[in-house]
């Protein structure tokens, strides 16, 4: 009975879905299928993975003659993510290395002790109170508005931008996100235990592209054979003055033609934010062949990092472009395909070659 309940909610959900106005065609100069074949398509996806495919158009599936074969479901791909990804076996014995990723602090001073460049640490807090990295010793929150600063507090374990915050203090007043704010409100925004990082200075090429955030590179590396591949990448755009380039809160993502290190000639919102777009809402700069500066040096640079990180077979970095090169912000074991399947149709294929081969 209960299973009869959870996939009468599940199509209940599913009739949502399709007609909701948010789902409609990222191609509306190609031919489409029928109404009758678009539910069928879905409810066929969500009898075989148990799960609603969100980004049905953002795949362009509701065109004639695409195939759903021809992608992976997130299931199964977190299922074989995660698998891989946590166990690491040598000389007999196994060993889960995420940690390395997933926790900011140790990953920032991981690589701080690699020589891999990554931004500065300056302190650890709570809500309650701040200890600066320079002197290790422990002082109340209200601290941190003695000495003017720029940074960006993060929840040591947040992930998909919660728990990010752009702090400032300038002459004892305190800003989050740009506006201005008392330590009470700085107190209520932290929910645990946070970084203190120093906030990275984007290469002013980038800022052409969007000024507001700091534009990262979403570059994902797997290993294959003990050999590192780059399977692909797309650059992550902040839209609408917001100070995060996040795709869940309505961030645009451009693919990056990893031989050229230029983006490619289409951008894409997630679908609760927009469609499809050749040049950046805000700024109007054009996408196609805009070369982001450093490209190969971030590419060398996370192939070479990766193999640091032997216990982890595919992590997707998330890297910054400053005026004198990359700066690897985090990397992420738990890294999403949706996007850069959408962009690369032949993604979930090439990533399925580095789990297959020896």
């Amino acid at each position: 009975m209960q299973f009869l309940d959870r996939y009468t909610t599940a199509i209940k959900f599913l009739c949502d879905f399709l007609h909701d106005p948010a789902s409609h065609t990222y191609y509306p100069q190609s031919q489409q299928k029928s109404n009758l074949h678009i539910y069928l398509d879905n409810l066929w996806w969500l009898l075989k993975y148990r799960e609603i495919n969100h980004f049905y158009y953002m795949y362009g599936l509701d065109q004639k003659g695409a195939s759903q074969k021809d992608y992976l479901a997130k299931k199964v791909f977190f299922r074989l993510r995660n698998k891989v990804n946590s166990a690491f076996l040598t000389g007999g014995r196994r060993s889960n290395y995420i940690c390395l990723l997933r926790d900011k602090f140790i990953f920032a001073n991981y690589l701080k002790a690699l020589g891999f460049p990554t931004p500065q640490i300056l302190a650890l807090c709570d809500k309650d109170s701040i200890t600066w990295l320079d002197n290790g010793r422990p002082m109340a929150l209200e601290s941190i508005s003695a000495t003017d600063c720029d940074v960006f507090i993060k929840e040591i374990l947040g992930e998909c931008a919660d728990g990010v915050y752009a702090v400032k203090v300038k002459e004892k007043k305190i800003y989050i996100n740009e506006h201005e704010a008392t330590i009470e409100q700085l107190k209520e925004t932290i929910k645990g235990m946070c970084i203190v990082q120093q906030r990275v200075c984007q290469h002013p090429k980038l800022s052409q592209l969007y000024p507001y955030s700091v534009n990262t590179i979403r570059l994902v590396t797997a290993m294959t054979n003990k050999n590192i591949v780059p399977l692909g990448a797309i650059i992550r755009l902040g839209t609408n003055k917001q100070t995060c380039d996040n795709l869940a809160i309505g961030g645009l993502s451009v693919p990056i033609d990893i031989q050229t290190g230029a983006l490619k000639k289409i951008g894409m919102f997630r679908p609760a934010f927009g469609r499809r777009t050749e040049s950046h809402p805000d700024t109007g700069v054009r996408f196609d062949g805009f070369v982001i500066p450093f490209f190969d040096s971030a590419l060398n640079m996370a192939i070479g990092l990766h193999a640091f990180f032997y216990g982890i077979h595919s992590i997707g970095w998330d890297i910054a472009i400053t005026p004198t090169g990359p700066v690897f912000v985090e990397g992420n074991d738990n890294w999403e395909i949706p996007t850069l399947q959408a962009h690369n149709p032949d993604f979930g294929e090439k990533y399925l070659a580095t789990i297959t081969q020896p």
